[in-house]
Order: C-alpha cells, then sequence, then structure tokens
C-alpha cells in the first residue's frame, strides 16, 4: 500500500495532508451538488487551488465505500490517482499508478 495522505472527516467532506516526493501540501474535499452522473462529488483544494476531483464508489467484492481521487498540479510529472479508504484512525489516501 502506498500512502500518500491522511485524512479526517470535517463536516461533509475531508481535510488533511498529502505528501509525496515532490509535493507536500494540506487539502481538503469539498462536496459539490452533482450536475450528472459523471461529475465528481467532491472537488480537491490546496492552498484555495483547485487540485483534483473525487468520486464516491463502493467496491464490488467487499461493499466498503471509497473516493476514487485523481490529483494533478504544475508541480506534479503527471495526473496521480488515489482512493481516499476509510483506516483505523481516519482516512488515508492510496497511490495507484493506474
Amino acid at each position: 500500500m502506498n500512502k500518500v495522505g491522511t485524512f479526517t472527516k470535517k463536516d461533509a467532506g475531508y481535510q488533511g495532508t498529502i505528501k509525496t516526493p515532490g509535493l507536500k501540501t494540506k487539502a481538503v474535499f469539498v462536496p459539490l451538488e452533482k450536475t450528472n452522473d459523471k461529475a465528481p462529488d467532491f472537488r480537491v483544494l490546496a492552498d484555495d487551488m483547485e487540485f483534483g476531483a473525487a468520486w464516491q464508489k463502493t467496491a464490488e467484492k467487499s461493499g466498503n465505500s471509497y473516493l476514487s481521487v485523481t490529483l494533478d498540479a504544475p508541480s506534479l510529472p503527471g495526473p496521480i490517482y488515489c482512493r481516499l479508504v476509510e483506516a483505523d484512525k481516519g482516512f488515508i489516501l492510496v497511490w495507484s499508478r493506474n
């Protein structure tokens, strides 16, 4: 498991820190009103700048809920694909190559 962030649930969103070799920033997941089925459920903000988006998903095998997250910023070499999953003490952001 490649953990790149830790988060806590705040109101209807999440708040925490993302750490990668080229980046360390505080971030928040702000809920959005969905305009269509493909629209994201959350906007990810870092320093008041849009940093990514997240979609609510349910794992097929376990039935557990998670957020499918795409992050992208000028300081990153390309998009980062992650999952925000519940952990023992809050939520962790887990990185995946695809």
